[in-house]
Order: C-alpha cells, then sequence, then structure tokens
C-alpha cells in the first residue's frame, strides 16, 4: 500500500515506517502524545518526525524548554537529521541558563521562561500563523516548572488554534511517576497516545513502542514494535532473532552474507559446522540473522538455535527437491512453526530449478507463504574463500517479504 499516496499532501507523518503504515502520518487537527518512561528516552523520535516532515515541505514549529536549540539542532545532525535553516523555534531555555539569544527568522525567545503569560502570548501569537506540525519538547519540564493545570491548558491552546488554522501536533512526555489521573487527563487532551517504554529484566534490555489509541483509525488492534535509536539512522524496527534455516549447499551463508555488511562464519571445509551471523540494516528495520548448520549430525543444535526467534527464512535449492523433506524437518527440529516463515528458493535460474508452482506443491506449501526465488550475482567469477553473493533485488523482496509477514 503506498501510504503517500493515501494522505492528503500536506498532512504530517512520523517518518517513522510501522507508524506511518499503520495510523497512516498525522490527519490535520490531530494531536498525538509521545509518552515515555523515564528509562527510555523519546527526544529521538521527535528528531526524527522534525527531520521527516522538513523532507515533505511541511512547516514545522517547535517548542523547547529542554536544551537550547544549538544543542538540540547538534543532538539532531549526530543521527543526520538537519532542520537548521527550515525549523521554527520557541526558545523557551535559553535565558534560563543566562546565554543570550536574539529573535531571527527563525526564533522566537521567550525572554522569562517563569512567565506562564508570556510563553502562552507568544506560543499564541505563533500558532496564528500557521504550521503544519506543531512539537513540543517537553511537556514533563512544563508540568515541573508550572503545574498540570497550566501545561493542560496550553494543550487547549494548541488545539483550538489548530482546529482554526490546520495543522497537527506531537507532544513529547516522559512519565515521571505522575498521579495516575493527571496522566489520564494528558492522556484525554489528545487523539493518539504512543507509550515509549524498555522491557525490563533487572537492566533495560530493549525498547519498545505501542500504539495505545489513536482515534482516526478505526476497528483496528495495535501491535507494540521493538526498536533501536540509530546514529546515524535514527529509530529503527527491530527484530533481534531471525533465523535461516535449510539443508546442506541450499545458500544460507550466501543469503545472510548477501543481506548483510558485517556477517561473520564458523567455517571448516567449506561447509558451516556451527552458524552464520548478520546484523541487517533494511529499509528502516535492523534484525540480527542466525544461520544454522545443514548437516543431520548437527541437529542437536537446532532447538537451541531456533530458541527465541520470532522469524525464519527456509533457505531451499530449487534444484534439489530430493532436500525439501529435509528442509521440512529442520523446521520441525528447530520449533519454529508458526512463526513467519519466508521460503527462499535459491538457484532459480540453474538447469533443472523447478517453477515457484512446482516449488509449492513439492514442499506442501499454499500461496499463505511468500516463496521467493534468488539467483547468484556472477558465477563466473567464484572466489572459494568467500560465499558467493546473491543478487540484490531477490534478496530484498525475501526481506520484504518477511517484514510484511512479522507486521
Amino acid at each position: 500500500m503506498n501510504i503517500e499516496n493515501k494522505r492528503k499532501a500536506r498532512d504530517p507523518i512520523f517518518g517513522i515506517g510501522k507508524l506511518d503504515q499503520d495510523l497512516n502520518g498525522i490527519p490535520s487537527k490531530k494531536s498525538v502524545l509521545l509518552a515515555a518512561s523515564p528509562a527510555v528516552g523519546n527526544e529521538v523520535f521527535g528528531y526524527q518526525i522534525i527531520y521527516n516532515n522538513i523532507l515533505h515541505k511541511n512547516r514545522v514549529l517547535l517548542y523547547l524548554n529542554r536544551t537550547s536549540p544549538q544543542s538540540y539542532l547538534t543532538e539532531m545532525k549526530e543521527y543526520d537529521f538537519k532542520a537548521d535553516s527550515d525549523l521554527v523555534i520557541i526558545d523557551s531555555y535559553s535565558n534560563i541558563t543566562g546565554v543570550e539569544s536574539q529573535e531571527s527568522p527563525t526564533r522566537r525567545i521567550i525572554k522569562n521562561p517563569a512567565d506562564k503569560e508570556e510563553i502562552r502570548e507568544k506560543l499564541s501569537q505563533e500558532l496564528d500563523k500557521g504550521y503544519d506540525l506543531v512539537l513540543l519538547d517537553s511537556l514533563s519540564l512544563l508540568i515541573d516548572s508550572f503545574d498540570f493545570e497550566y501545561a493542560v491548558s496550553l494543550i487547549d491552546l494548541i488545539n483550538s488554534k489548530l482546529q482554526k488554522k490546520g495543522g497537527a501536533s506531537v507532544l513529547l512526555f516522559t512519565n515521571w511517576d505522575y498521579g495516575e489521573n493527571d496522566v489520564k487527563k494528558l492522556s484525554g487532551k489528545v487523539n493518539a497516545e504512543i507509550d515509549i517504554k524498555g522491557i525490563e529484566k533487572r537492566v533495560i534490555f530493549g525498547q519498545y513502542f505501542a500504539v495505545i489509541k489513536c482515534d482516526w483509525i478505526k476497528e483496528k488492534k495495535f501491535s507494540s514494535a521493538l526498536f533501536k535509536a540509530v546514529k546515524p539512522g535514527g529509530i529503527k524496527i527491530y527484530f533481534p532473532k531471525i533465523l535461516v534455516t535449510g539443508p546442506t549447499d541450499a545458500g544460507k551463508t550466501s543469503f545472510i552474507h548477501s543481506a548483510s555488511k558485517d556477517a561473520v562464519s564458523v567455517d571448516r571445509l567449506g561447509g558451516t559446522i556451527a552458524l552464520d551471523h548478520g546484523n541487517l540494516d533494511f529499509e528502516g528495520y535492523k534484525a540480527d540473522l542466525f544461520g544454522t548448520p545443514g548437516q543431520e549430525r548437527f541437529d542437536p543444535l537446532l532447538r537451541l538455535l531456533g530458541g527465541e526467534a520470532i522469524g525464519v527464512i527456509l533457505i531451499i535449492d530449487s534444484t534439489r527437491p530430493d532436500q525439501f523433506p529435509r528442509a521440512i524437518e529442520m523446521l520441525r527440529k528447530t520449533e519454529t512453526y508458526g512463526l513467519p516463515i519466508v521460503v527462499v528458493a535459491n538457484k532459480a535460474n540453474l538447469p533443472g530449478a523447478l517453477s515457484v508452482e512446482d516449488l509449492r506443491e513439492k514442499l506442501h506449501v499454499g500461496k499463505e507463504f511468500p516463496l521467493v526465488q534468488t539467483v547468484a550475482e556472477d558465477l563466473s567469477h567464484i572466489d572459494p574463500n568467500e560465499p558467493t553473493k546473491l543478487k540484490k533485488d531477490g534478496v530484498e523482496r525475501a526481506l520484504r517479504a518477511l517484514f510484511q509477514e512479522l507486521g
């Protein structure tokens, strides 16, 4: 589905693939609360949202009380997000520190950040000029500097101005153990809420976001997604373990080395005896790929390697239907039945390679299982010390199919 064609031309976006796919961007006159736990920051979400809206020629206003504009823009650049001359900032921070700040075409200065009325008046005047996106960083500091009632009154001001002028808002909020009723009051003021949290086992070992509500998407169950904040690159959807399995010499190592720039293999006499591993960074997704050995003598490892996998790429040799029962047996032994699976039919251009229809028939898999054909880049220049690389288009089609299955 082409999200861009379904949105109105100037509707803001998240710039994060899964959120834009699930929520279809941020419609005009809607507001979003990005609510983070104290252990997980939401700042990078703000950087990415601002940057991608500027790329889409949306006019963006940032109310900033968390740090100076200079520091904010420097932090953005660390993620390769640049917005220097296109971002209008209401600076409600610098005069707290005594740093002199001057008004400019892209800077509005709050002279006294402790003055509620000055903040309200400056914000109101700027909103009257009309912006496609308004981002507030941070709502929590407004609460701590003043109180919940004042912070809520500014949300009401932003909402009322956007109803008249158009545009959407994103509010960054960190829940520092505020009262439950106060937090519910904030949530009640916005059209959508996205919670950003950590998965904890003594320490934070993973981060995820989850859409809690969204009133412009009807009759949909929202899923959560693990993510990593990457420099450069920003927020990437993260899949911690994708299993790549299949019979001996089907092309598992070739696939992992073709999909990853830093893959490593444990190898002996040309055959993988333990596993392949690669880090994948592709179209807004990050994943760790783990390849299994194909020889039966290593079957005791399969269950261990399949543990905690959340998706599977099954590699088969299109010219070796005699190995197909072994491929199915390996899925059983890795205990990955029921997970999203993409079948990669390698060596599709070699003599004796089966058609897609014949492959499905002999594998006993229906059309609900994505099946992608792949071929080697150039068999005339094979380095016996390096895995054969597969053509980019086939590898990318397989990855897209898997990420679509994973949701």
